[in-house]
């Protein structure tokens, strides 16, 4: 009796899978400084490694994190998948300061330099300096009916960069409410189309009201308001635009 439960144990452990295997792990230790030096309090830290596995949680599976960086500015990544190449990325959006990484190509900033270290399974790599970008700007879209100036509910936006070799890399399009708010590049001028999903609205297409320019620039730590107001297919009134800025 004894042998045939041992011999049915072993043939259930034969079907089961085996455990998925678990990435070797090293630290990253370093400080968060403003692009003048000065140490930056609650930036969120991450990492990426060359192995392809980003060191966030976005897929949920445990060796993926992020931190914060402390009163001055240290931070400390535990589970940092080991690879040849580990480059650590900072932001805090509260102050302006975007996140600059891989996914974000539109806010790609040229001559960035981002720390790059090599991680060995096991080891602390200390004395890691992320200087954070200067500070972006803002922009808040308000889309209305220019009639009856009640908010467009349902609208598709388009910000594609001026210097976009490839639409497809350097736009960003979003599908949502009528009140949108986004950090914008600041080496660049900003194409900005917004286009109703009701069908009963003309397209809008950004024009500086004082130069006339078709590309928006960002103000470098300012929010400005853009108040959009879509015309009725067929109507006669003229769009108006104003742009405000949110201190």
């Amino acid at each position: 009796m004894l042998m045939t439960l041992l011999l049915l144990w072993f043939v259930e452990r034969a079907h089961q899978p085996l455990p998925s295997a678990t990435p070797n792990f090293g630290r990253i230790q370093g400080t968060v400084v403003d692009p003048g030096g000065k140490p930056v309090e609650g930036a969120y830290v991450y990492a990426v490694s060359d192995t392809g596995e980003r060191d966030r949680p976005q897929t949920g599976r445990m060796y993926e994190e992020v931190t914060t960086s402390g009163t001055d500015g240290e931070f400390l990544l535990n589970r940092v998948i080991a690879a040849e190449r580990v480059r650590i990325f900072a932001s805090k959006p509260s102050d302006y300061y975007e996140d600059v990484g891989d996914s974000f190509i539109f806010h790609n900033r040229k001559h960035l330099k981002i720390p790059e270290v090599r991680v060995n399974p096991g080891q602390k790599v200390t004395g890691v300096r992320v200087q954070l970008a200067r500070k972006a700007g803002k922009l808040h879209l308000s889309v209305r009916d220019a009639d009856t100036k009640e908010l467009v509910h349902g609208v598709f936006i388009q910000w594609c960069r001026k210097d976009d070799p490839d639409p497809p890399k350097y736009c960003i399009n979003w599908s949502g409410p009528s009140e949108d708010e986004r950090t914008m590049p600041l080496e660049v001028g900003v194409s900005i189309h917004v286009e109703a999903d009701d069908g009963q609205h003309e397209k809008w297409e950004y024009r500086d009201p004082k130069t006339g320019s078709r590309y928006f620039r960002a103000r470098s730590g300012k929010t400005e308001t853009v108040h959009v107001y879509l015309r009725k297919m067929g109507a006669s009134s003229s769009q108006r635009l104003e742009v405000l800025p949110r201190l």
